[in-house]
């Protein structure tokens, strides 16, 4: 995949943007203030930051958007799921290229979009070709629900829903920019959740979804250590 030079709509916040939360975490979390202060900050805030960093494997309170919020974010993160950096872009945004063997394919990055459903989240992807002209591809992924959350896994089709020229060709191109989108975004939820005891950004146990919203639970990253054996 060789993407082009693409930009980004001023006013659509990038993946990372509500990770900065956790930078305000813990900066609170050391700040010498009296407890009467911090209460009064905490109740203002309401429970988007955690008293204490998170042990291995420990989780924060849920994070939740509505599809209104999703909508904003979806496609800066499918504009980083293509390899490009918002920060250094400028608007309007074209089409990034793709071409593998001699087929060709423009996916309109920025209107990459997300629609909520019980249980599932069906990304939309808007390309074009010569066989079809402009065309939408969808990929659904069957994630789980608020009684039944998912552990970070999703089930997809082998193949996305859309022209048979395009689907035919880019499945695993087009699957896996819908999975990476996903992932992006719901990462910069679980990063915006807090921080861990070594001050590294929460990430994803787990995400539940219904159609009116998205929730993820971040948790404290476990740490693996390398071992020495001799013979």
């Amino acid at each position: 995949m060789s993407p082009s030079a693409a930009g980004t709509p001023r006013g659509i916040p990038g993946p990372d943007a509500l990770s900065g939360m956790a930078l305000f975490a813990a900066a609170f979390q050391r700040a010498d203030l009296d407890p009467q202060t911090k209460a009064r900050v905490l109740k203002a805030l309401g429970d988007t930051i955690p008293l204490a960093p998170r042990g291995p494997g420990a989780a924060a309170a849920d994070r939740s958007v509505t599809p209104d919020i999703l909508k904003a974010l979806i496609p800066t993160a499918a504009i980083v799921a293509s390899g490009l950096d918002p920060a250094k872009l400028t608007p309007p945004i074209p089409a990034v290229y793709w071409e593998e063997d001699g087929n060709e394919l423009l996916v309109k990055i920025a209107e990459v979009r997300a629609d909520l459903r019980t249980g599932a989240v069906v990304v939309t992807i808007p390309v074009s070709c010569d066989q079809t002209g402009d065309a939408e591809v969808t990929v659904s992924f069957i994630t789980g629900t608020p009684d039944r959350p998912a552990g970070g896994i999703a089930t997809s089709e082998d193949h996305p829903r859309g022209p048979a020229p395009i689907v035919e060709n880019w499945a695993e191109q087009l699957i896996a920019l819908a999975w990476h989108t996903l992932v992006i975004a719901t990462g910069s939820l679980s990063h915006g959740g807090g921080n861990d005891r070594s001050g590294r950004e929460l990430v994803t146990a787990g995400f539940s979804v219904t159609a009116d919203g998205l929730a993820v639970t971040p948790i404290g990253r476990h740490t693996f250590l390398a071992s020495r054996t001799t013979p």
